[in-house]
């Protein structure tokens, strides 16, 4: 018996379809067993068209991007009456995203910003037409309906995607590894004591050794281990796109606290090196952090 799938598309880059895409010949493994709904990314399907399902008629249903606009949030909140299994596909569902760091601003100053004051603006303003509202923040979607499976990743990669597809076609449980990038990394690790902090541009990289022991702010060591440590292995730092490991409440915090136990420099020298720590320690999940929260609270106070 198929399973019906619905594969929704909130604020993002849609790279998390492309993943699914990328399977190529694999594809061939999990669609027969699929009765897709729903999935504007690929099929000219309309808003009306999901709407007009039956609640829980979709067995699997899968949402990447996250809620910038009152749109989104409406898609969202159907996707969950709609669906029996919801899953956050992608950090920007998980965690809010890259886009979650504009939390660190109001509205207003990014709407002024975006469309009044850029240096590329010559006749600025607001649209307000024809346009979804904006929300006032960004919050991950699983603390706006509840979620039954996380599968974290910028994007997930298309082995990701597909054994969690699988794993739901079976009726197994998904469930996250509790390993790390440095876990899956190949180079050969020291006991670090930081003493620089380079740029990925600078210097020249000894492919064997640990990235983080040469200087370079790679955050294996705080990200959890599904991408088969992708970027290190080529000799780029992970930027910690998918996310902490299960049990781990805040990337960033850990991140930080981590890193305040290896580098032997001043805090001149740390804030120097790191001159947007936030984009830094919270690349992808900013938006689920205790800070944002607090920035949140702060916001809504002076207003």
């Amino acid at each position: 018996m198929t399973k019906r799938a619905a594969f929704a598309q909130l604020s993002s880059c849609w790279g998390c379809d492309q993943s699914l895409v990328d399977l190529h010949l694999k594809l061939l493994d999990v669609l027969p067993e699929l009765e897709i709904v729903y999935w504007p990314a690929v099929v000219d399907y309309k808003l009306k068209d999901l709407e007009n399902l039956p609640d829980r008629s979709i067995h699997f249903g899968f949402v990447e991007g996250s809620c910038r606009t009152r749109e989104d949030e409406h898609l969202l909140r159907t996707m969950r009456a709609k669906s029996k299994v919801l899953v956050a596909w992608g950090s920007c569902s998980c965690y809010g995203g890259v886009q979650g760091l504009a939390n660190q601003w109001t509205l207003k100053e990014l709407l002024e910003r975006k469309f009044l004051k850029a240096e590329t603006i010559t006749d600025g303003r607001i649209p307000d037409e024809n346009v979804p509202g904006f929300k006032e923040d960004i919050r991950p979607n699983p603390d706006v309906v509840p979620f039954d499976v996380l599968l974290p990743g910028c994007p997930p990669t298309s082995d990701n995607t597909a054994e969690a597809l699988s794993a739901l076609l079976a009726g197994q449980p998904f469930d996250l590894p509790e390993k790390t990038v440095c876990d899956q990394c190949p180079k050969v690790r020291e006991e670090k004591h930081i003493k620089v902090v380079h740029r990925t541009h600078e210097g020249k990289v000894d492919p064997e050794r640990c990235l983080l022991d040469q200087g370079y702010l790679c955050l294996g060591f705080a990200t959890i281990g599904m991408c088969g440590a992708q970027c290190p292995s080529v000799n780029t730092p992970c930027k910690g796109c998918f996310g902490p490991p299960p049990g781990i409440k805040d990337h960033g915090a850990k991140i930080i606290s981590a890193l305040g136990a290896i580098a032997e420099m001043s805090p001149e020298e740390l804030k120097e090196a790191f001159p947007d720590p936030l984009g830094s320690f919270y690349f992808t999940d900013y938006a689920a952090s205790y800070l944002s929260r607090l920035v949140g609270h702060t916001k809504e106070e002076e207003q």
